[in-house]
């Protein structure tokens, strides 16, 4: 039996059930009107048959849709809601929709007032009240969730681009052995330009989509011995544009290298991943609208090395900083209640690599652990627990232990403990899940030198 999360926002309207007894959610409509979300419908799928759902009020303006891949889920939904003027009771302003393979929705409405998210699991059902105005949105959530599996022929998965509408469809395919070479070209307002240079066979296949201008496009090479593992997708409508376009890209490899980010960091993030990268697909015009990549099926590590199983709540998106020589510092930031926000920085043949941030920047600094020449942390030590208002774990303390010395715990110590070690390994990678809030940390390990 699916679980019934509470709905999230005000208390007006009538309240409606569309109940969990359905197989997936396949498409959303949402409907805005002067204040916030007026309707909204959903497309359930249950025996192999299409339910649809609706409620709230029509405009004349026609909803705007959220369709899903026959292979795929949504996992959250982010609920923001507040006490307009005119309004006697909270509504809901804006939603915006997440699914297992990282597609995300564009914000329906204007994100303003209190933000909620339900999620934790595969979404099957809503509930919630309406009047001439969608006050409050819940969900079901199944027991049990089924991965996103590779098509029957062992190749790689496809993951959906993510970004504006707008230009025409390109997709390299997912044919190639590796990426080892991205181009970036930027115009005035955006990413108007792309390169990538495949490995296939031996030979270099070199694709490119979009328009270049005067300037030379900017180059991100991979070493012979690594390979993408991510890349993190802005974008956002600007003045003049009329559907959204990619604003900044940054890659991520295995071996923790970070390209510079290609672009302005701004408007929406997206970020695709959860293997080794071996193709890109999208749409372009004079600029970039979208990005989305090919996912090969088994990838093989670089560097020797143990997994030690993350620890947390399953919520937020899938980083991973890949494997490295050792460490060198690691910034933690909290926010009321638990760790928002975590970067390292490593070491890779004697050269500082600096990691990606994950989670969420509050008002205060993040707090530093600086290690010493000689020094590498053996252990990690931390507390996960439910906070009010979020549906999964989020981690709530952490604290490092080293060859000379254990650090002070950054946060509090409350709820469950965990330990992530290996004897006579040191730790030389952090991985996890991350959104608003650090919901899940785990680490990669090698063998001590003598």
């Amino acid at each position: 039996m699916a679980t019934k999360l509470d709905a999230q926002g005000g208390r007006g309207g009538e309240v409606w059930d569309d109940g969990g007894v359905y197989e997936n959610v396949k498409k959303v409509y949402v409907g805005q009107g002067d204040s916030g979300v007026v309707y909204v419908k959903f497309d359930y799928e249950k025996d192999g048959k299409i339910v649809s759902l609706e409620h709230g009020k029509k405009t004349i303006l026609d909803p705007e849709e959220f369709e899903l891949d026959p292979e795929d889920y949504i996992t959250s939904v982010k609920v923001f809601y507040e006490k307009l003027f005119g309004t006697p009771v909270e509504i809901i302003t804006a939603l915006i929709f997440k699914t297992f393979k990282g597609k995300v929705s564009q914000p329906f409405g204007l994100a303003s007032g209190t933000e909620a998210e339900l999620g934790g699991g595969k979404i099957v059902g809503f509930h919630g009240s309406a009047s001439d105005a969608i006050h409050s949105l819940g969900a079901y959530i199944s027991p049990s969730t089924t991965p996103v599996t590779p098509p029957a022929s062992g190749g790689p998965t496809k993951l959906d681009a993510q970004g504006g509408r707008g230009g025409e469809l390109w997709d390299d395919g997912g044919v190639y052995e590796n990426v080892k070479k991205v181009y970036v070209g930027q115009g005035d307002s955006g990413v108007v330009y792309v390169k990538f240079d495949y490995e296939k066979d031996g030979k270099t296949v070199s694709l490119e989509h979009g328009k270049k201008t005067i300037l030379d496009p900017e180059e991100f090479e991979v070493d012979s011995d690594d390979y993408i593992t991510s890349v993190k997708v802005y974008y956002e409508k600007l003045f003049g544009t009329p559907t959204e376009i990619i604003t900044a890209l940054i890659f991520t490899t295995f071996k923790g290298k970070v390209s510079q980010p290609f672009g302005m960091a701004s408007g929406q993030e997206a970020e695709l991943g959860g293997g080794k990268i071996v193709g890109f697909h999208g749409s372009a015009s004079d600029v970039i609208h979208s990005l989305g990549v090919y996912i090969a099926p088994t990838s093989t590590p670089v560097t020797p090395s143990d997994t030690i199983p993350a620890q947390g709540g399953d919520a937020g998106v899938a980083w991973d900083d890949g494997v490295h020589d050792g460490l060198r510092k690691i910034y933690v930031g909290q926010g009321d209640s638990c760790v928002t926000y975590f970067k390292a920085e490593y070491v890779k043949a004697s050269k500082p690599v600096l990691g990606i941030d994950h989670g969420k920047k509050t008002l205060l600094d993040p707090e530093e652990f600086v290690l010493e020449d000689g020094e590498y942390i053996t252990s990690v030590i931390g507390y996960h627990d439910k906070i009010y208002g979020v549906d999964a774990p989020a981690i709530i303390c952490l604290k490092f232990k080293t060859n000379k010395r254990t650090s002070d715990p950054y946060g509090m110590n409350s709820g469950t403990e965990f330990v992530l070690e290996k004897k006579d390994h040191k730790i030389v990678g952090f991985y996890g899940q991350a959104g608003d809030f650090l919901y899940k940390i785990g680490v990669k390990v090698a063998p001590i030198a003598n």
